[in-house]
């Protein structure tokens, strides 16, 4: 009986911990680079509210596979998540600027 109550105990866990890595939070909160070019709000609604170079965006966003993706007219936009503070975009003249780091404001 006592290892019968060991096994459960450890399989309760071990599914504890599945169910807490598969619900990792989504991106959220408000993040611009250090020349406030570029602002992305993400919501845990899952809309983001966007201001690149001025212009204003208000799409739905998507984590899949370390990036961040939301539609404007412009076309998809992709966000690489390089943690839970910081994250990188292309900047819209990337070819000179290369990529932006964007950081969350707390």
């Amino acid at each position: 009986m006592r290892k019968q109550k060991g096994m459960t105990t450890s399989i309760s866990t071990t599914l504890l911990l599945l169910i807490l890595c598969g619900c990792s939070p989504k991106i959220n909160g408000l993040y611009e680079d250090s020349n406030q070019i570029i602002k992305l709000d993400f919501k845990p609604s899952g809309k983001v509210y966007a201001r690149i170079i001025g212009l204003p965006i208000i799409s739905d966003y998507q984590e899949k596979d370390g990036k961040i993706i939301f539609t404007s007219n412009q076309g998809e936009t992709f966000v690489d998540i390089i943690n839970e503070k910081i994250l990188s975009i292309d900047h819209p003249l990337s070819e000179y600027t290369g990529k932006i780091q964007l950081n969350k404001v707390e």
